[in-house]
């Protein structure tokens, strides 16, 4: 389906009443209760070959005169479960549509965060909406890498039959915010095919990680020097300033090249 009409869709059968999705300049932005939306998108790269393999996407968010707002108060403005929900579907709707856009030439997985609240909020059929989403827009849960927060869902009762849920529609799971021993071992029970490791991981937690089967990716890397560290660490994903910060365009990745470093501390230049 064309993009164009994708856009009609969603706005139809997604957005709610206070939300809208429109073209702008070939890039698909948002509007939602008085702010601006649009997506950003960082390289996650193997760190084994030193080619993206993926993006994650963010939120850029703005009021009307220009002036910026976190993702953080954007997400705050929705206070409720009944708010929440269609929010975070809106914002992932969005990242979809505009990784969807430039398919040309950017492959990989989209990781994509659900928001803490967004999961506690709805009891069961997780994911069960979005691949509707995904599969309007020709792609399918096997191209996207749902990420959650493991500290903010502590205690969630329904955590574990909630990324169950995922995973038999065909998801990909990462974790994050895991900080202590205790954290690395319950999440190791989850099975998560990514965890995110927190900054400045000691060989230890690396080690207590590697007993599970995830991925491990580090995030933050902005020097060689922490490129090597997290290589000799056997870490297998990275992103951060050598690769490439957040931006409205993803970085090609069907190629056969090396990352196109856009750091000065680059670590190799393309073959």
């Amino acid at each position: 389906m064309p993009l164009g009409e994708l856009i009609r869709y969603f706005n139809v059968a997604v957005s709610s009443g206070d939300s809208t999705l429109y073209d702008q300049g070939g890039y698909i932005a948002a509007w939602h209760d008085g702010l601006h939306l649009g997506s950003l998108f960082e390289p996650i790269v193997d760190l084994r070959n030193e080619r993206i393999v993926g993006h994650q996407a963010s939120l850029a968010t703005r009021h009307d005169d220009g002036r910026t707002v976190s993702e953080e108060d954007a997400y705050a403005r929705s206070a409720t479960p009944a708010t929440i929900v269609p929010f975070d579907r809106l914002v992932r709707t969005l990242h979809t549509l505009n990784f969807l856009a430039q398919s040309r030439h950017a492959g990989g997985f989209l990781l994509l965060p659900v928001h803490a609240r967004h999961l506690r909020a709805v009891n069961s059929q997780h994911g069960l909406v979005f691949e509707a989403i995904l599969k309007r827009c020709g792609l399918a849960p096997e191209d996207i890498v749902l990420e959650l927060d493991h500290c903010q869902l502590a205690g969630c009762a329904h955590l574990a039959a909630a990324l169950d849920s995922y995973r038999q529609r065909g998801y990909r799971l990462a974790l994050c915010g895991i900080e202590s021993p205790l954290a690395a071992m319950q999440a190791l029970q989850l099975a998560p095919d990514i965890i995110r490791l927190p900054d400045g991981a000691t060989d230890e937690s690396v080690a207590l990680l590697r007993q599970g089967r995830a991925t491990l990716l580090q995030s933050g890397i902005a020097s060689r020097r922490q490129y090597e560290s997290a290589r000799n660490a056997t870490v297998e994903l990275g992103q951060g300033a050598l690769f490439g910060e957040p931006q409205a365009d993803c970085r090609a990745t069907h190629s056969s090249n090396r990352v196109a470093y856009n750091s000065q501390l680059s670590i190799g230049a393309s073959r």
